[in-house]
């Protein structure tokens, strides 16, 4: 997939530590913007829903954010790029592509100096009805495997040395309660939950690499959020994508949220979840 949207240049801020961006009299951070406050994110899945909502969460908290989407039709977050040019950059991501994700991986390391926070939110549903007594797609679970499990994978393995270069080394995966293996009673949807739970693996294998260097793994349930990843809008969820992003991010920078030997996997207020 073709890559989009990105300076040639290096990005404001980039060239030395990951601190801050160096700033002319036409920035529109904004007033409240101290060199103390700014740090670097980049957040997958930013089509629409809780990936945008989340940009705009960290733009209100003085980062700067790669904002990655996967259908370049989805332009709402061009919308929001335009009107903080200094504060989001927009890419072109697939995270099921290992030659997407390497093209990502060769750009941003030359033109940011580290990723404070990683926020691995893009996903697929898959088929939430059937059960083991229906004809089951097994090309489509491993499409949703391929997607929920190794793409967060690839994009974090691939962007590790950035989180590792700054001062939080913060990982957050996008997971569910779906992904719960201790707490599961559905009968089907099988491509999901199993996608969840293997994406739950993965950080832990990754939680037990960075927690060495200072750094954490984060496995977050973001609530029923009201979004499009049905192919229309969730009308029946119990939280806009806003309320959702505000409290998650609430809970991972307000909160003096430990590190340790495991990683977390909690929901979105900080209650935390069975394996």
């Amino acid at each position: 997939m073709q890559d989009l949207d990105l300076p040639t240049s290096p990005l404001p801020g980039s060239l030395g530590s990951c601190s801050v961006p160096s700033m002319d009299s036409t920035s529109t951070l904004g007033t409240d913007v101290t060199p103390s406050k700014y740090k670097w994110a980049l957040v997958t899945g930013c089509d629409h829903g809780l990936g945008t909502a989340l940009v705009q969460e960290l733009i209100r908290r003085n980062y700067h954010v790669i904002a990655c989407r996967f259908h370049p039709e989805e332009t709402v977050i061009d919308g929001i790029a335009r009107e903080n040019p200094y504060l989001v950059t927009v890419r072109l991501l697939d995270i099921a592509s290992d030659q997407s994700v390497q093209s990502l991986k060769d750009s941003l390391s030359s033109l940011v100096p580290c990723i404070d926070l990683l926020i691995n939110c893009a996903g697929i549903l898959g088929d939430m009805e059937s059960g083991p007594d229906d004809e089951l797609n097994f090309p489509r679970m491993l499409d949703v495997l391929n997607v929920n499990a190794l793409g967060t994978l690839r994009v974090t393995a691939a962007l590790l040395p950035l989180v590792e270069n700054s001062q939080d080394k913060t990982v957050l995966n996008i997971s569910s309660e779906a992904g719960s293996i201790g707490d599961c009673e559905r009968t089907g949807w099988f491509g999901y939950c199993m996608s969840k739970s293997a994406n739950n693996m993965q950080g832990a294998l990754i939680h037990n690499t960075l927690r060495k260097k200072g750094g954490q793994v984060i496995q977050m349930h973001p609530g029923h959020v009201a979004t499009f990843m049905r192919g229309h809008l969730d009308t029946t969820a119990a939280l806009t994508p806003e309320e959702s992003a505000s409290a998650l991010l609430h809970t991972v920078l307000d909160q003096k949220l430990p590190v340790g030997d495991r990683p977390l996997y909690i929901d979105y207020a900080g209650h935390p979840l069975p394996f």
